[in-house]
């Protein structure tokens, strides 16, 4: 076995060797498409039906502690995730070696926590499961919150096939995850909230860059976008929509509402 365990996601045939066994996981067409796709109606199903039918049956006091524990525990997880594979291309010196970084396999003990990174998309659904215990409608939670949340498992599950794309996953979005985790459990100072938008849409474009350039500089991946073009183009239909929304929610939410409250207080020392 090699240092490397192996991992290969297509939607005809999923792969995935469990690190330190003998284990190799196969799975083919169509389970491949219904793992994947069907991901994203799973969520659906469940902010539709479970999750309503719970808010019913949870007391208050039930769902504040529920929804604390989940911030605070997604909060150390991405942190770890974060410092963990920092630590890893700081040893290996990947993080002053680009080629490496983007190019170079990681090692099975870090695959590990790359595999429950991927997983970690499904746990993250419910941050939705909290709005809704919360009252709120999906008209509230809007259609970023909903769209982001069906779909990153997907997309995780994708990134995961380029190096550069499964280690910038676990350092970047770690990072992004652990502030907004904290905000979430914490609470931020109000002045410091655009960050985490800000954040978001820098990562997602950070990893956008590193995904579409792994062809060109590793030639392990030359033939990836001919020879798997869905799997390829997957992340380049996903990924623009995340970042126009929250384009979108940072402009009606911290320049058009900042605007609006100015005009506001104008008037009344008018």
């Amino acid at each position: 076995m090699s240092d490397t365990s192996l991992y290969l996601f297509r939607f005809k045939h999923i792969q995935i060797e469990i690190p330190y066994t003998n284990i190799i996981i196969n799975i083919y067409s169509p389970w491949s498409y219904i793992i994947s796709f069907g991901s994203c109606l799973l969520y659906i199903f469940l902010i539709t039906i479970i999750f309503p039918l719970l808010t019913s049956k949870l007391s208050l006091k039930m769902k504040n502690f529920f929804s604390k524990i989940h911030y605070i525990f997604l909060f150390l997880y991405s942190l770890f995730s974060c410092l963990i594979t920092l630590y890893y291309i700081i040893y290996t010196k990947e993080i002053i070696n680009w080629l490496d970084y983007i190019c170079k396999p990681i090692p099975s003990w870090l695959r590990i926590i790359s595999i429950t990174f991927t997983i970690s998309k499904i746990w993250e659904w419910f941050d939705t499961a909290i709005l809704i215990f919360k009252g709120q409608t999906f008209k509230k939670i809007g259609f970023l919150h909903i769209y982001h949340h069906a779909t990153t498992f997907l997309l995780f599950l994708c990134v995961m096939n380029f190096p550069g794309g499964e280690k910038s996953g676990m350092l970047l979005n770690g990072f992004v995850h652990t502030v907004m985790y904290y905000h979430f459990a914490f609470r931020l100072p109000k002045f410091l909230r655009p960050i985490i938008t800000t954040l978001q849409i820098i990562q997602l474009l950070i990893v956008t860059y590193i995904w579409h350039i792994v062809p060109r500089l590793c030639l392990k991946y030359k033939q990836f976008p001919n020879e798997n073009f869905l799997e390829f183009l997957l992340p380049y239909a996903l990924v623009p929509v995340y970042c126009l929304f929250f384009f979108k929610f940072f402009i009606e939410q911290y320049l058009i509402s900042s605007t609006k409250k100015v005009k506001s207080s104008l008037q009344k020392e008018e």
